[in-house]
């Protein structure tokens, strides 16, 4: 199952004892036997299903390093690649742990490649239910409201105090979850790679600026005009988009999507997981609370769809349904994050950013023509922030 094979992927596959893989699990649960009953071969992911037998279920998870970071320097590749597996073990387990997300619990974790496997690879709960994209189109709407309603709760778990004050990937110290060099990020040249490069940083201005600087400076070196003014125009809309309220936090820990096949849901439509912590990040506020990319094809496609709106409809319903156990206007947010996350893409990707720079152009063009301020979103309640359990380090 999964995507289709290829060289590479079958190569790295040869590198994997599968005989160990089994005895490690078993030795795990006190001897009980155990076998692999089917695999999914994804982009980023190997992914097998163990039946013990006491008929109990793991997933054992093999990230596919080359496919989530590649350098021309091999120890910049090989530490990079080490940090985004143990960082997508830390924001799942935080998630799970910390905030009551159902994201899969984690029996056992081996990073790098110095284990009888031969490969990195985790062990964690099997999520029975059903994925959400397999499903969603047969849903009635009484249905997708207690989806939704789920998952706008998931995200006000995530977005509940203590909060973050930078924004970049999260790391454990300890007992202590704090914020590290963002991982998750576009390099240009091998000076970007370096992990000094990447922060963590202090604020949304900083965030979007830093990558803005590297971008300009990467096109001077390289005589690139097309990047150079491309950069330069995104800059000029920075300070429209910012916030100013939350320009220096909070910052929440966010999967890297919502998307449907990573949710799961049971036979009461309540949802029963929600997988893939890969590239997961700690990032702005106003990116957040957002619309799931599964709810808004057509705005990509730049179609009419009467599923999308339905959807949106509901999850705003349901979103606005829960303001009172949020400390932030969410409504507002919601409405917001569209904007916010198109200028925070097209920033980070400039490949993005061709098709996206004119759309958000003529957004502030049009919104001056018609003296719309795009006033600071306000304060709810004070935010409780615990700064000696998540702030930066002293």
């Amino acid at each position: 199952m999964g995507y289709p094979p290829e060289p590479e992927r079958e190569e790295y596959l040869n590198t994997i004892d599968f005989d160990n893989l089994v005895k490690i699990a078993s030795s795990l649960r006190d001897g009980i036997s155990c076998e692999i009953t089917s695999e999914y071969l994804g982009m980023y992911n190997l992914v097998y299903h163990l039946r013990f037998a006491d008929d109990m279920q793991w997933v054992a998870r093999i990230p596919i390093p080359f496919r989530q970071f590649t350098a021309t320097d091999l120890i910049i590749e090989r530490d990079i690649q080490n940090r985004l597996f143990i960082s997508m073990i830390t924001g799942q387990t935080f998630a799970k742990e910390k905030k009551g997300v159902f994201a899969p619990s984690i029996y056992a974790s081996f990073p790098g490649a110095d284990n009888p496997v031969g490969v990195p690879f985790l062990f964690m709960q099997r999520i029975t239910g059903w994925r959400l994209d397999e499903v969603i189109g047969h849903m009635t709407e009484p249905d997708l409201r207690a989806v939704f309603s789920d998952l706008a709760r998931e995200m006000i778990s995530l977005a509940s105090p203590p909060y973050f004050l930078q924004i970049g990937s999260i790391v454990q110290n300890g007992d202590r979850y704090e914020v590290g060099p963002l991982l998750m990020q576009t390099p240009y040249d091998e000076a970007d790679n370096e992990i000094t490069n990447r922060g963590p940083f202090n604020s949304v201005e900083e965030y979007l600026l830093s990558t803005l600087n590297r971008h300009q400076s990467y096109a001077l070196e390289i005589g690139n005009q097309d990047l150079y003014i491309l950069s330069n125009r995104f800059r000029v809309l920075v300070p429209f988009f910012i916030d100013e309220r939350y320009n220096s936090g909070p910052f929440i820990l966010s999967p890297f999507d919502w998307e449907s096949r990573d949710i799961f849901v049971g036979d009461d439509n309540a949802i029963c997981g929600v997988l893939d912590w890969d590239f997961a990040k700690i990032g702005p506020l106003q990116s957040f609370f957002r619309y799931p990319p599964f709810m808004t094809k057509d705005w990509i496609n730049g179609t009419k769809s009467k599923s999308m709106d339905n959807y949106r409809r509901l999850f705003r319903e349901c979103i606005d349904e829960l303001q009172d156990e949020s400390e932030f206007p969410l409504l507002d947010l919601l409405e917001q994050s569209r904007w916010f996350q198109m200028l925070d893409e097209g920033i980070q990707n400039p490949e993005m950013g061709k098709h996206s720079l004119p759309i958000l152009e003529a957004y502030v063009a049009a919104a001056k023509n018609k003296k719309i301020e795009v006033k600071p979103i306000p304060v709810i309640k004070a935010l409780p922030v615990l700064k000696d359990v998540m702030g930066r380090k002293s």
